[in-house]
């Protein structure tokens, strides 16, 4: 039977709700959770009609600004299981992926499921991740991902660590990137804010302060691990965007304490923009880039965030995001080795009205 899947709306809330409780014994959406995917522009929950009511559905979720989907839920009524519906169902999903210009799917089922499983491996994927204790009844699941076009494979044992606080991307970012050069470095919460304390700027463009790439040089250097800068401006940043002159003084201070402790610490800063070519170069000799790019793309804030760039191919970047908005129903490997167009890059490391730019390279040997 070949399926035609639609779009949801909300007067199929009710039918949803039951095929759900038919379905799973645990962790289902409420009719609230399917209302709000409805309505969502960052999701498309797409149903199957049958002749007693719903026979199956698929709710697919965007990652804004990347080019990674994540299948969230899967369902299809007990009545007609065994009749393709799963796997014709899961293909559109993909198809609709596909016209997003998206290049993963990523998905998380129990470890349990057999059957789901060996649909999801028989459709080409992968288990990416064991997830212990994953379930509301404990049980383990498994996060599994696929390919929807060619693309640079996932690094064996890529670090990934979520910022626990709304300010300390920097830090998170950088854990991250040490441990790739020397697992005995922690990625813990202690650690995180340590690092934090080390490579704040006191305050920033409101409430508390972030990381700059000084501070943050000065951490890893300080970690035995070597480090230099790609500065678009040597000039303190985001000083323009503080109205309190207090606070504009102590931006000041903190930042030219902390460039001159590069200056004597021996840490180079480059000055000037540097082109997406020439972090290519640069990942390709082996080293670490730490970015610091706007968030306007990936979610509408005008705000100055540190990702670690793990890899580039010749249409995608790949990078480690450290902020997991739970809120947004993502998950940390939503956040690991994400896919973000060249053109969405060049974009984001690009901040604010003086396109102020900033890159920190760790490595790729240890300082001695």
């Amino acid at each position: 039977m070949t399926i035609s899947p639609r779009l949801a709306t909300l007067a199929d809330v009710t039918e949803l709700t039951r095929l759900e409780n038919s379905v799973f014994d645990g962790d289902r959406l409420s009719a609230r959770g399917f209302r709000h995917f409805i309505r969502s522009d960052h999701s498309e929950l797409w149903c199957v009609d049958g002749d007693g009511g719903l026979a199956a559905y698929a709710l697919l979720l965007f990652h804004r600004g990347t080019s990674l989907a994540r299948l969230y839920s899967l369902a299809v009524a007990p009545a007609v299981r065994g009749q393709g519906r799963g796997g014709q169902l899961l293909h559109w999903a993909e198809q609709r992926a596909l016209a997003r210009n998206i290049l993963f799917m990523r998905l998380e089922v129990r470890d349990d499921n057999q059957a789901a499983i060996g649909l999801y491996e028989k459709a080409g994927y992968r288990r990416l991740k064991r997830l212990p204790e994953y379930y509301q009844d404990g049980s383990d699941g498994w996060r599994m991902e696929k390919h929807l076009r060619p693309a640079s494979p996932l690094p064996p044992k890529l670090p990934f660590y979520a910022q626990t606080t709304p300010f300390t991307c920097g830090p998170a970012a950088l854990m991250m990137a040490m441990h790739s050069l020397s697992p005995a470095l922690p990625m813990n919460r202690l650690h995180e804010l340590a690092l934090w304390r080390e490579a704040t700027t006191i305050y920033l463009t409101t409430g508390h302060g972030g990381t700059s790439a000084q501070g943050l040089a000065l951490a890893a250097h300080g970690r035995g691990i070597a480090a230099r800068m790609w500065l678009s401006d040597r000039r303190v940043p985001f000083i323009e965007g503080v109205r309190s002159a207090h606070k504009r003084e102590v931006i000041q201070l903190v930042g030219e304490d902390f460039q001159q402790r590069c200056d004597d610490a021996g840490i180079v800063t480059e000055s000037g923009h540097k082109t997406l070519e020439d972090y290519r170069q640069a990942l390709a000799q082996g080293y670490r880039i730490l970015l610091l790019i706007s968030t306007y793309r990936l979610n509408r804030n005008k705000a100055p965030h540190w990702v670690w760039l793990v890899a580039m191919d010749e249409q995608f970047a790949y990078i480690n995001d450290p902020d997991v908005d739970g809120n947004l129903d993502q998950a940390d490997t939503d956040n690991l080795y994400v896919p973000v167009s060249l053109d969405n890059l060049a974009g984001m490391v690009r901040y604010g009205s003086k396109r102020y730019g900033a890159a920190l390279l760790l490595g790729p040997q240890l300082a001695s």
